[in-house]
């Protein structure tokens, strides 16, 4: 960890944002070498996003980061080196303005609640009209659409009820029909009829997952019927 041919001084350090590693040794820069910590700066530990944002905002300070090393693959980010009284001035604008940030986080949190039941009510929606059933089953028709629902459109979950790259109407023909095809049919009997060894045949998937599909196609007619 040698420092290069030429390395400023460390009033000039401080005018620039740079990556630091705590090494063994002590601190280290890729391009200036072993490297000390300003007079007069503080450490502000990672895990409050406004707190590091503020800080960064100031527009000079060191990353100090936990290199890789045989057991960890990817570095870690521990924390921002600034000009304390930049710090201290984050944590004061923090103390400030807690109850008001907290109030808008609640407040966004209710607004995605509210969207999220409007898209659920929505998603619910569209799979009884896919379903199409019969007056006398209803019921069935609203509870199937219920259930197909929560289990589609979990947040962050990646499925089909989650996708943009379909219309509603898809998405909830995919959702409705993978629900029945779980729920309605011999489709996970069959599965697990098959031995372990037979699991990555393809040719016995598909043909299981299309028996599957047409007793689907049969549940949807007789309850449209």
């Amino acid at each position: 960890m040698d420092a290069g041919p030429h390395v400023p001084d460390v009033d000039q350090l401080a005018k620039l944002c740079l990556d630091i590693y705590a090494t063994r040794e002590g601190r280290w820069n890729p391009d200036y070498g072993d490297v000390e910590i300003p007079d007069g700066w503080a450490f502000l530990p990672s895990g409050d996003a406004f707190l590091t944002r503020t800080v960064k905002a100031g527009g000079v300070y060191w990353r100090s980061w936990q290199p890789r090393s045989r057991n960890r693959p990817h570095r870690r980010l521990l924390g921002v080196w600034a000009p304390a009284d930049v710090v201290r001035a984050a944590e004061q604008l923090a103390g400030e303005s807690a109850a008001r940030r907290a109030a808008r986080r609640e407040q966004a949190r209710r607004a995605a609640a509210g969207h999220e039941r409007h898209y659920q009510d929505e998603l619910g929606q569209a799979i009884v009209q896919f379903l199409d059933f019969s007056a006398e089953h209803a019921e069935l028709a609203r509870r199937i659409a219920a259930d197909a629902t929560a289990h589609a459109a979990v947040v962050g979950s990646g499925r089909v009820g989650r996708t943009r790259l379909r219309d509603l109407p898809d998405r909830a023909t995919l959702a409705v029909r993978a629900h029945i095809r779980h729920q309605y049919t011999d489709y996970h009997d069959e599965l697990d009829k098959l031995p372990l060894e037979l699991w990555e045949e393809d040719d016995l998937y598909r043909e299981i997952k299309g028996a599957a599909n047409d007793a689907v196609d049969e549940f949807l007619d007789e309850h449209r019927r």
